[in-house]
Formats: C-alpha cells, sequence, structure tokens
C-alpha cells in the first residue's frame, strides 16, 4: 500500500489532471461544477480517506478533532468493504460525518441549554436542517458534482491500494 503521503500526492496530481481532462472530454461547461467536483475530491482524498480507519497521515491532519473519528476507527476493520468498498466507503464516511457533525451540535446545544443560555434547540436544528434541505433541492446538480467527488476521492485512494498490493504480489 503507498504511504499517507503517497496518497495525498495521487490525490493532488489527479485533481489537477482532471481540470484539462474534464474540459476537453465533459459536455458540462460550468466552472462552477468543475469546482465543487474538484473541491470535494481533494477534501475526499485528504480530509475523508479510507485510512481513518487507522492512525494515519489523514487521520492526524484533522487535530484536535480527530476524536470525531474515533469511533469509526474502532468499529471499522482496516481494509474492509466499508472503509475501502468503491462507492460504499465514501459513502459510509459522508454519512458518518454528517452524524457527527449533527450530534456534536445536538451537544454543544444541550450544553448551553444546560447552563441557563436560552437557546431554542429545535428552531436552530430544524432551521440548519431545512436549509440544507433546500439547497440540496434547488440545486441537485451541484449536489450530485459533490458527490461523484466525494466518491471518486475514495476510488482513487482504493485504486491505488489495489494496484500496489497487485505489483507487490507479482514482485
Amino acid at each position: 500500500m503507498p504511504s499517507g503521503k503517497v496518497h495525498d500526492q495521487i490525490t493532488i496530481v489527479t485533481a489537477v489532471a482532471a481540470v484539462p481532462a474534464w474540459w476537453l472530454l465533459s459536455p458540462v461547461r460550468d466552472p462552477l461544477a468543475l469546482a465543487v467536483v474538484v473541491g470535494s475530491y481533494i477534501f475526499s482524498g485528504l480530509w475523508l480517506s479510507d485510512d481513518l480507519d487507522t492512525r494515519s497521515v489523514s487521520y492526524e491532519r484533522w487535530g484536535l478533532f480527530k476524536w470525531l473519528w474515533w469511533p469509526y476507527r474502532k468499529l471499522v476493520p482496516h481494509r474492509s468493504w466499508i472503509s475501502h468498498g468503491i462507492g460504499v466507503g465514501p459513502l459510509i464516511r459522508i454519512v458518518y460525518f454528517i452524524a457527527m457533525l449533527w450530534a456534536v451540535a445536538r451537544g454543544i446545544l444541550w450544553l448551553l441549554i444546560r447552563n441557563g443560555i436560552p437557546v431554542n434547540r429545535d428552531a436552530m436544528l430544524g432551521s440548519l436542517w431545512r436549509h440544507s434541505l433546500a439547497w440540496t433541492l434547488a440545486h441537485p446538480s451541484y449536489t450530485l458534482w459533490m458527490l461523484c467527488g466525494l466518491i471518486l476521492g475514495g476510488v482513487a485512494h482504493t485504486v491505488a491500494d489495489t494496484v500496489v498490493s497487485f505489483a507487490k504480489r507479482i514482485w
């Protein structure tokens, strides 16, 4: 398997190579769509890496917030279909990350209320949910482009692991 730094380099190089390839091959000539795909691809490759199930470069990159990924590390076996599954792995990490952000937001609001700070928890979280859903429904193509970038970032990682493992077996 490539090291974490090599995976990072693969992510950046393939993202840079994707820009002219997109412009030459894609019927979509929307610069914002391209930025969404490439940005989410890079975020997926660097921050939502398949290796978040280990004490990896991507795990350490989260710094003070790496505790968000501690349950994931304990629950997900390394290189399993859950972490390295093409399509499935990135989607699971996206759902996990959103669930953790939601739990943290609920916890912060609970602490504020518990310490006497008046906050309408349901209104705040409901508003956030409604705005996120409204944006997603109003911009379905950008939502799909983002999902494509997030999934392809995980695919690049899995393909690199597979190619290196295959090459090591041959040699």
